[in-house]
């Protein structure tokens, strides 16, 4: 039931008037949190939406009644009713002629099912009124750094604004609004404490932070801050309201503040205790208790020293000593040296006092060892804070540890070194975060080489790979009501066209990849000689290739960023080879755009250079995905060619002027991939008929083995092959080698949550983004019938088994896609032929031909697909197909942006900002899925048709340059269906088991924002597929009945499966002499620890809030609330390959001399094992102990005693039922 109120004063805020209802209701025992009340900021009308009618009506029987018009009397609901007085006017409250919308009232009856099951289980009342915001009124403002005098913690102010103004805690931040028009706000999760100070008059709160708060500033206009400094205040007339961002996001306070506002994130907020009544100044303390995520909050007199050094000539005292022509430190080195200052690890000061004594002894230890010394201090200082001991930051302390450092550094050889010198296929190069408020520094870290990295083999250190994100590393958020425009054309223009200045170097804009563009990332470049040139940025794209003729900054920008694009191998070819095949078109459409061919001897020639597969009986890949020249695409063979002939089309090369002789390899059809439904295509397939049996078959299955992966460990094993986690020491034969010698590895805490954190992976992929494996379906790249055998509506498909063995579906309907797929014409339909005997098709391998036949080629159809690398789904389940097809979207081609002038650097870099500015892919998505769920006809309907078109222009803006019109975005609201929630938060820990958090029921009524506007999104159970899937799917029972089925069998087995090995080891090599070793496997054991601890701050959204070991070692970022995001699981991609690349280079220090086998491999891993287990001092308190070493070295001492001759000291499996083997792979 919908009732409107009418004359509400427009000053009121939303929170206001419901505050005002929670009073009214409690007479009539209606309770607040079953009514929806909207109200629109400068508006004088709302709308109640109840979730009963009866308390609708009577609610109407004791207000209602009806506005009069002109100065005559309201007429009254009935004879009892009476108006409500709000904010001393009379307000009108009269039903709605409109019934309630359908999905609000779905929102109320989850929540309060929600809200009904919170206090079952907690027995308590959570209907209480919202305590938010808590309000103190402030004087000043300082931002500082924490320091020691004496051996106390001193606070040293380096911007100070003397403003009046009030600080408010809400539910997730805290807002401190200055009577100056600034704001700033700081978010819960990056607060790392809170130190309050109350033993003077004016007492004062100091806010610990581990990024930069968020800056702004009011938007008035041009006339309103002229009266202002007039003196003289106006009031707007009643009916004129603004309308469009409210607020402008500025990367700093003032100009002092600028030099400081990345680095110094302590926060003194001087309060006014005169404003408080007694006793109420320590009530509102309390407060800090109740915010979600708790505060660490402790109370500590905080003195402020009179005389100090400022932070930012500390700090420009050591930048000239870094770029000082007499500092004889390589530039990695100098590098960490900033970063120690700029990362607000160290002060400057002590920071230049560091590096003059670090120049003296390190002068004779490799470059690789300096950088990993300075490196190790990272994860050994402290954070400065009040409870820190003032000695861990003494310079005698720092050098100490600092030149221990380098003595184990320079002993061992580090990962980095022998990486470069085994492939000059990966590139270590160094890292930077531009965020609004400062630049973090990281790496060096591994990249895919690319064309560029590859000619400038000897210069990688001149090379930066920059990101442009928001302070908590993410991307930059939409807010209607906040102005970007300081960040993007203020502060990252002039990072763009200025530079980043690191030690000596002043790197500029050099050039992105597509993929890169979409992440918001970059290539900077300094200048640096080259075969005795001085090579500038600009020299190294005009080498590139000529791109003088393009007139489009996102076009161009696009083709130098194919020479960007990770291509990892690279093979010289010989230009007689090459030739320039005609495109096969018809009506306008180009059947072969993306894709040529290659005589079998030339793939031959390229096959002998690829990476070599584990399997020796996997075949050759028949097509690649490629980079030559200005060349773009895939290249299949055709086996019908004779000699050495590589044959581009006309549609793959984009540019001339290369001087490239190089094919490079981007990807290799090397076997066919899994293939898993997602939203998009679920609700494409309901909507075309497919039934909700069909999916919840699929998802059950997949449920079901997950949950029985611990039933044996073989089982085990496979899925941790299956998933590649801890390959380099083959931890799914560590398993099984466990097993045969009566050790549960379900005993050991580690391995357990290694299994534990694997598989809660997968589920929450299940239910969060509804990610069903089909079995009978793979994902394969898509290359064009050279022959001419298909005919219009065919394809041939072909792919390979588990066992290398060809297959190829025939006389079957395939369902086929490409994602994204939002259109319902994405999904057609396709009969799968076999050629005839002798058809050289039959020797291709994992791809999928389309016909060149017909008025329209197929992949054209498929979200406007082509044949240039794209990767098409393909299904042969006949439950999922469906009953309906539609006709596929044909969109017409955009023509990019013409400047009429060649394009510039400069023009790059600002398409580089409008693309941050305007990318609304992510939006678009989010409403289609939302609005698909909301409307009866689901994708097909007119809003999710046109978002689909939406959708496919802002896909084409990278290329085009033209943004989508957002004026056409269909309306939205802040309903959501289910399976869009964020999940229950779960906890990693290497020392417990892996569990959810408690649920903390938080009313969504009452997630006010600094506005005091409801932003917080509301949820609705959906009737349809997904959320029906998203449902059937428990993520908490599923993982209690894993670890139940590890601790509920025979748990009569060794405490940890380290000291069992251990055992072993001792009992069979007790003759064996390792102890000279030992010192060394301490060293090469810090050396895998600092790569570990490297990898936990690199890949992780900030450096003050590491990733866990556990998530490190599976080479996999968890989702906290959920499935991990696509940048994530991006991040995941690169982490997993610095893991691995790293513990192989630690297992061949155990098991090779100059890449041949070592006779002490032996002793080496006893000696690594015994060093693993012992006692080590940790520097900070909250710093994680690392565990997997001894895991490595376990599973390598193990193999290498079971060389030695004799018997064995354990007995044999007697197969105990937890060995049972019950699954089928």
């Amino acid at each position: 039931m919908e009732v409107i109120i009418r004359n509400i004063p427009e000053q009121a805020s939303p929170k206001s008037l419901r505050d005002f209802l929670r009073t009214a209701f409690k007479p009539l025992q209606i309770s607040i949190d079953n009514v929806n009340c909207h109200k629109n900021r400068d508006r004088s009308n709302a709308i109640l939406t109840f979730l009963h009618v009866k308390e609708g009506q009577l609610f109407i029987n004791h207000h209602g009644s009806v506005r009069p018009e002109m100065s005559g009397r309201s007429i009254p609901a009935t004879k009892y009713s009476r108006n409500l007085i709000f904010l001393g006017r009379k307000i009108y409250c009269q039903r709605s002629n409109q019934g309630a919308n359908p999905h609000l009232m779905r929102v109320l009856q989850n929540e309060a099912a929600q809200r009904k099951a919170a206090q079952a289980k907690h027995h308590d009342k959570i209907d209480a009124p919202d305590i938010f915001p808590i309000s103190f009124g402030c004087v000043s403002l300082s931002c500082g750094i924490w320091s020691y005098e004496n051996g106390d913690v001193v606070f040293l102010p380096q911007t100070t604004l003397k403003a009046e103004g009030i600080a408010k805690l809400w539910h997730h931040n805290i807002i401190v609004t200055l009577n100056n028009g600034l704001r700033l706000e700081f978010q819960y999760s990056a607060i790392r404490g809170i130190t309050i100070d109350d033993s003077t008059s004016s007492p004062c709160f100091m806010i610990h932070m581990t990024e930069p708060p968020r800056f702004f500033e009011k938007i008035s206009s041009p006339v309103e801050d002229l009266l202002a400094q007039l003196g003289i205040s106006i009031q707007a007339p009643r009916q004129q309201t603004r309308m469009g961002p409210t607020l402008q996001r500025i990367p700093y306070l003032n100009e002092e503040h600028k030099a400081t506002a990345g680095t110094c994130l302590v926060y003194q907020v001087m309060l006014r205790r005169d404003l408080f009544q007694a006793g109420e100044f320590d009530n509102k303390i309390q407060s800090f208790s109740k915010a979600r995520p708790m505060i660490p909050t402790h109370h500590q007199t905080v003195r402020v020293p009179r005389n100090f050094q400022s932070h930012v000539e500390g700090f420009a005292h050591l930048q000239r000593q870094l770029e000082s022509y007499s500092n004889p430190m390589l530039f990695s080195v100098k590098f960490q040296i900033q970063k120690l200052a700029q990362g607000g690890y160290i002060p400057p000061d002590i920071v230049l006092m560091l590096m003059e004594s670090f120049i003296p002894m390190s002068l004779r230890s490799p470059e690789s060892a300096r950088v990993a010394a300075i490196r190790a201090l990272f994860h050994q200082i402290p954070y400065a804070e009040p409870d820190t001991e003032a000695e861990n930051f003494s310079i005698e302390g720092l050098v100490a540890l600092l030149k221990d450092n380098l003595e184990s550094c320079t002993i061992q050889k580090q990962p980095s070194e022998t990486q470069i010198s085994k492939s000059g296929n990966v590139a270590f190069v160094h890292r930077a975060k531009v965020t609004p408020s400062g630049i973090i520094l990281s790496g060096p870290e591994q990249e895919s080489s690319n064309r560029v990295l590859r000619k400038y083999s000897k210069h990688h250190d001149y090379f930066l790979r920059v990101t442009f994100c928001d302070e908590d590393g993410g991307m930059i958020g939409f807010d209607p009501n906040v102005s970007l425009e300081k960040i993007y054309h203020g502060r990252f223009k002039d990072i763009l066209h200025k530079g980043i200045q690191i030690a000596d170097r002043t790197f500029t804009f050099l050039g992105f990849s597509h993929s890169s563009l979409r992440g918001h990332t970059c290539w900077f470049a300094a200048p640096f000689l080259h075969e005795g040139q001085l090579t500038y940025g600009r020299h190294i794209i005009q080498d590139l290739g000529d791109f003088s003729m393009i007139r489009s900054p996102a076009k161009c920008a696009a083709r130098i960023g194919q020479a960007f694009s990770d291509t990892r191998t690279a093979i010289p070819i010989d230009e007689n080879f090459i030739t320039v095949l005609p495109d096969v078109q018809r009506n306008g459409r180009v059947f072969s755009d993306g894709v040529g061919t290659m005589s079998p001897s030339v793939m031959e020639m390229i096959c002998d250079h690829l990476p070599k597969r584990p399997s020796l009986e996997r075949p050759r890949p028949s097509c690649l995905q490629i980079r030559f020249k200005g060349a773009k695409g895939m290249i299949s063979v055709d086996y019908r060619l004779r000699g050495n002939i590589f044959a581009l089309r006309q549609s793959m090369i984009k540019f001339e002027g290369s001087n490239s002789k190089d094919v490079e390899i981007c990807g290799a059809a090397y076997k066919p991939l899994p293939l898993y439904l997602n939203r998009q295509f679920i609700k494409i397939l309901e909507d075309m008929g497919v039934g909700f049996a069909s999916f919840l078959k699929l998802q059950n299955q997949e449920v079901q083995r997950l949950r029985t992966i611990t039933n044996n460990p073989w089982d085990v094993s496979m899925f941790l092959h299956h998933q590649s986690i801890g390959q380099p020491m083959n931890m799914a034969r560590f398993i099984q080698e466990l097993a045969d010698r009566n050790i549960d590895f379900r005993a050991d805490p580690f391995l357990r949550n290694v299994l534990e954190a694997s598989l809660l992976l997968e589920i929450r992929e299940l239910k969060h983004k509804t990610r069903i494996p089909v079995p009978k379906g793979y994902v394969l790249h898509g290359i064009m019938d050279e022959t001419g055998f298909l005919q219009e509506g065919q394809v041939f498909c072909t792919f390979n088994d588990q066992n290398g063995a060809p297959v190829i579906p025939h006389s079957k309907r395939l369902l086929i896609s490409r994602a994204p797929a939002l259109h319902p014409g994405d999904v057609q339909l396709a009969k799968a032929v076999r050629p005839p005997a002798g058809s050289p098709l039959l020797k291709l391998s994992n791809c999928i031909c389309f016909s060149q036949r017909g008025s329209r080629d197929l992949p054209s159809m498929l979200s406007g697909g082509d044949l240039d690398g794209d990767l098409y789904h393909v299904i042969w389940d006949e439950s999922l197909m469906p009953t309906t097809f539609f006709i596929p979207a044909d969109y017409p081609r955009v023509m990019p942006i013409d400047i009429g002038r060649p394009v510039q650097s400069t023009d790059m870099t600002d398409f580089f900002i409008k693309f941050m500015e305007t990318d609304q892919l992510g939006r678009i998505a989010i409403r289609h899925l939302v609005l698909a769920d909301q409307k009866a006809l689901g994708t097909r309907d007119p809003d999710c048709i046109l978002l689909a078109g939406m959708h496919s222009t802002a896909v084409d803006f990278s290329k085009t340059g033209i943004p989508v019109d957002m004026t056409l975005m269909p309306p939205g609201n802040n309903w959501r269906p289910d399976f869009m929630a964020p999940g229950p938060n779960v906890h990693v820990d290497t020392t417990r088991d892996i569990c959810f958090d408690d649920d903390v029921y938080q009313n969504p009524n009452e997630m006010w924002n600094e506005f005091e506007e409801n932003k917080g999104y509301r949820y609705y159970e959906s009737h349809k597929a997904l959320g029906k899937l998203y449902r059937a799917i428990d993520e908490r029972k599923v993982l209690r009945d894993i670890q139940s089925r590890e601790t509920g069998t025979n748990m009569n087995y060794k405490s940890t499966a380290v000291d069992a090995v251990w055992d072993y080891v001792k009992k069979k090599c007790r003759l064996i002499q390792w102890e000279h070793h030992l010192e060394w496997a301490r060293i090469l054991r810090d050396t895998y620890e600092n790569c570990i601890r490297d990898a936990m701050t690199e890949y992780s959204d900030h450096p003050m809030r590491p990733l866990t070991e556990l998530e490190v070692f599976i080479g996999n970022i968890l989702g906290k609330t959920g499935a991990a995001s696509k940048r994530q699981r991006e991040l995941s991609v690169t982490l997993k390959e610095k893991v691995e690349g790293d513990t192989t280079f630690i297992i061949d220090c155990i098991l090779k001399d100059d890449n041949e086998p070592s006779e002490e491999a032996l002793e080496r891993s006893i000696a690594c094992l015994k060093a693993s287990m012992e006692e080590k001092i940790s520097f900070r308190r909250d710093e994680q102990m690392i565990l997997s070493f001894k895991y490595i070295a376990a599973a390598i001492c193990m193999r290498e005693a079971e060389k030695l001759p004799g018997f064995e000291v354990l007995s044999s499996l007697d197969q105990p039922t937890w060995l049972n083997y019950g699954g089928q792979y």
